[in-house]
């Protein structure tokens, strides 16, 4: 057996991984990712000490100034965020659910900057019109802490509402329609999804994002048509068609490498700082 905290932990089936059972007592935060990338980034700020077993999914876990963080790798998409949250938020109970990772900035913005949500909210779009549906609010104690943590780790914050679509919106003009529609100032795919099914279990929600595309700056290629049965091959063809794709890719890269390293920094001081601790203006941007 093995202690974190006062949380118990008893091995799993699974070689090198330990499974979880909560006690009352301990401070549990669920850390929701998409991508391996922004996995690998929380994982370089909060040394996950173990892989855990949670409802049948595997995430890593740590514990810091009495928190234990679960970090999540969901799977792209607000289908498998969904999924993956409902198995992994009905194991014990949970004092916060945190929707992270990378985001399109539906405001000004520069890569790397902060994107705190004071509330979130999904569109869709059925290719004659946009609409939008279901709005959640955030946890506003941890809406103040993001923003005093970014602060001390001196990243430029933007706070507001979040959008969530269920395909990756790649085109500029696609995504200032999205903004004109919902006055949001960050894009994702997941995060609706996981406020969703945290708000039916009674569980705070936060959003905490970094920047790593621009609104006016379209993606280099569609990358809906690399979650298809056949997407590699699909976007192999839309590259060779598009050579210009390339450089393209490698200005996205460059760019998501700066959104994971501010990550990484946003989230070693958060996990360093005092549970207590809050925004010395108290109030939002």
């Amino acid at each position: 057996m093995l202690s974190v905290g006062s949380l118990t932990i008893a091995p799993a089936q699974s070689i090198g991984c330990v499974r979880v059972h909560s006690t009352p007592a301990v401070t549990r935060i669920a850390i929701f990712v998409a991508t391996r990338w922004e996995f690998r980034a929380l994982h370089s700020a909060l040394s996950l000490d173990e892989t855990t077993i949670l409802g049948n999914i595997r995430c890593g876990i740590a514990e810091r100034n009495g928190r234990l963080y679960c970090v999540v790798q969901t799977g792209v998409g607000p289908g498998r965020a969904s999924k993956v949250a409902r198995s992994v938020l009905s194991e014990g109970a949970w004092t916060l659910a945190l929707s992270t990772g990378f985001a399109c900035a539906l405001t000004t913005a520069g890569i790397g900057d902060l994107i705190i949500g004071t509330e979130v909210v999904s569109v869709f779009h059925d290719g004659q019109r946009i609409r939008r549906e279901g709005l959640t609010p955030c946890s506003q104690d941890q809406c103040l802490r993001f923003l005093s943590v970014g602060r001390e780790a001196r990243i430029p914050v933007k706070s507001g509402r979040i959008v969530s679509t269920p395909r990756i919106i790649w085109q500029a003009d696609e995504k200032r329609a999205i903004r004109e529609l919902t006055d949001a100032v960050g894009l994702d795919m997941e995060s609706a999804a996981l406020a969703a099914v945290a708000n039916e279990r009674g569980i705070p929600v936060a959003v905490v994002r970094t920047v790593s595309d621009l609104l006016d700056e379209d993606l280099p290629l569609d990358f809906n048509l690399l979650l298809r049965p056949t997407g590699w091959l699909n976007g192999l063809w839309a590259l060779i068609g598009h050579p210009s794709s390339f450089a393209g890719l490698n200005r996205l890269r460059r760019q998501s490498r700066v959104a994971a390293d501010r990550l990484t920094g946003l989230f070693k001081e958060y996990a360093a700082a005092p549970n207590d601790v809050q925004s010395e203006a108290g109030e939002f941007q």
